[in-house]
């Protein structure tokens, strides 16, 4: 059961993909029209709905119930202490933690169970669109795929490799969810930022997902001069909001990255490269700074009391965040 007795439509993409942005024209769009959309930005980052406020911020979900909370006040707080409305579109955002002092993810969860609380599912708008950040693949920012709370779920994507890896591991949370019951499925992508190369689309083709639009990159004086935004956009947002209402959503298809990249550059095992032997790593040429040192820079075993030294100088250590007593670059078994 989606999240609203209306349509929900999540927007995942990798940041910077341009997946608020593409959001934001489409609640300006669907308001136009006469729709009532909830536009809910879903990143500790927590600016997708400056479009809709001249580039100013909004009290954030989280940060509004700290502060109710720290004047023993959290159970006051009600919905209109946190949404917002700016160009007639509802905004909410839903906000995070301060940096490296909590997890993005668990204050996703923790936002929505509030809204929960407050009757979400019951809010009368014809249209709630989730903007979330695609990077990150924990639990939290997966909360509306892992609980089936958005009906229909668009990608956006470049033909930059992380954005194609971020997609395809998007598209694989809603396979693993859609297989194990869940109903939340995958509209297509939306190719942003495109150069013609085609690999956005292709990864497409890979996941047997359309591709709903494209959009040039655009140069920034011209994306929305006076207000408007240019004829591509207008034309892009709606072959989105055409889709939205009429196309149904599908389950995409495992697709192996590495593979996937492979088949757009080749093999490298197959492009005249020649497998490293063991020998070489310790075999450098007359003109290598390590030739002169003792052993060719190799390990010199006369200075080790057995074979297990030499084999424990070879495995590097791995450095705990956390305050590990081994510094970086240290060797040991």
């Amino acid at each position: 059961m989606g999240v609203s007795k209306n349509l929900t439509v999540a927007i995942y993409g990798k940041g910077g993909a341009g997946k608020s942005f593409l959001t934001s024209m489409i609640a300006k769009e669907l308001t136009a029209r006469g729709k009532r959309v909830l536009q809910m930005g879903c990143d500790p980052k927590h600016d997708s709905v400056v479009t809709h406020f001249g580039g100013a911020l909004i009290p954030t979900v989280l940060g509004t119930w700290a502060k109710f909370d720290a004047d023993g006040r959290a159970d006051e707080l009600a919905p209109e202490d946190v949404m917002f409305k700016g160009g007639g579109v509802y905004c909410m955002e839903l906000g995070g933690p301060e940096s490296a002092r909590g997890c993005g993810g668990r204050g996703i969860t923790f936002g929505f169970q509030m809204l929960e609380k407050w009757g979400l599912s019951e809010w009368n708008f014809h249209y709630m669109l989730l903007d979330f950040l695609g990077d990150v693949v924990c639990g939290g920012f997966g909360t509306p795929i892992a609980r089936s709370m958005a009906d229909k779920l668009v990608i956006v994507c470049s033909n930059e490799a992380q954005s194609m890896y971020a997609a395809n591991n998007i598209a694989s949370a809603v396979r693993y969810f859609a297989n194990n019951g869940g109903r939340t499925k995958c509209l297509g992508l939306f190719v942003n930022k495109d150069d013609g190369s085609g690999k956005a689309a292709r990864m497409a083709e890979w996941l047997g997902i359309p591709v709903l639009a494209h959009l040039p990159l655009i140069p920034q004086d011209d994306v929305m001069p006076k207000g408007v935004p240019h004829p591509l956009i207008r034309d892009a947002v709606d072959s989105v909001i055409a889709s939205i209402d009429g196309r149904e959503a599908v389950v995409p298809n495992a697709v192996d990255f590495v593979e996937f990249m492979m088949s757009l550059s080749g093999d490298a095992r197959t492009m005249d490269g020649t497998a490293v032997t063991a020998d070489e790593l310790w075999t450098l040429g007359d003109n290598d700074p390590l030739a002169g040192l003792p052993n060719g820079g190799a390990p010199d075993r006369r200075y080790l009391e057995s074979e297990d030294d030499a084999h424990r100088l070879l495995v590097p250590t791995i450095v705990s965040v956390g305050g590990g007593a081994v510094p970086a670059g240290a060797w040991e078994s």
